[in-house]
């Protein structure tokens, strides 16, 4: 039988963390990583394809898109998809998935009370939601994906907040030293 304690900030009444508890991920879990796991091959995919195609020909851009921006052709939008969204979302599903805390992320987890890859998903929703909405104010053209990776962006940003994924990724916050 699990013992029940009751939050002290929100009254809530929630099983003990036990590791018996803590062995079962919660679903919203996989609905995050399912979300970031589409950005992760889409980042991929656009990265190297502006990367090997500057010109943006390839996937059907075109470079007068680029006139009110600080760029001239793809390469550092490209640059910027590959190693934000497929890189560093690969990265992030790992640690939301394993949890790992190597080194001084460990120390960051123990400051923030929330491990990592929690703190960095609501960071990856954001910056998703900001890249579109500049592409949106900057670019002549909308596409139809815009709206669709906002959606997806702010239910990024979102789904860490619940309170399953909020408890799933507490970590024991550091003991501030004392003076004697």
């Amino acid at each position: 039988m699990r013992t029940r304690l009751r939050t002290p900030t929100t009254g809530y009444v929630r099983p003990e963390r036990t590791p018996e508890v803590r062995a079962h991920r919660p679903r919203a879990l996989w609905a995050l990583v399912l979300l970031l796991g589409v950005l992760v091959i889409g980042g991929f995919d656009g990265g190297f394809s502006f990367v090997m195609d500057p010109t943006g020909t390839s996937l059907g851009a075109k470079l007068s898109w680029l006139a009110h921006t600080p760029v001239n052709d793809f390469l550092l939008p490209g640059l910027f998809l590959l190693g934000v969204y497929g890189i560093g979302g690969s990265i992030l599903i790992a640690g939301l998935v394993t949890r790992g805390a190597p080194g001084r992320l460990r120390a960051l987890d123990r400051a923030w009370g929330h491990h990592w890859a929690w703190v960095g998903s609501i960071a990856f929703g954001a910056t998703l939601v900001l890249w579109i909405v500049y592409e949106l104010l900057v670019m002549p053209a909308a596409m139809f994906l815009q709206p669709v990776l906002i959606v997806v962006g702010l239910a990024i940003t979102a789904l860490p907040l619940l309170p399953s994924l909020r408890e799933w990724f507490t970590v024991p916050r550091e003991e501030a030293p004392t003076t004697s």
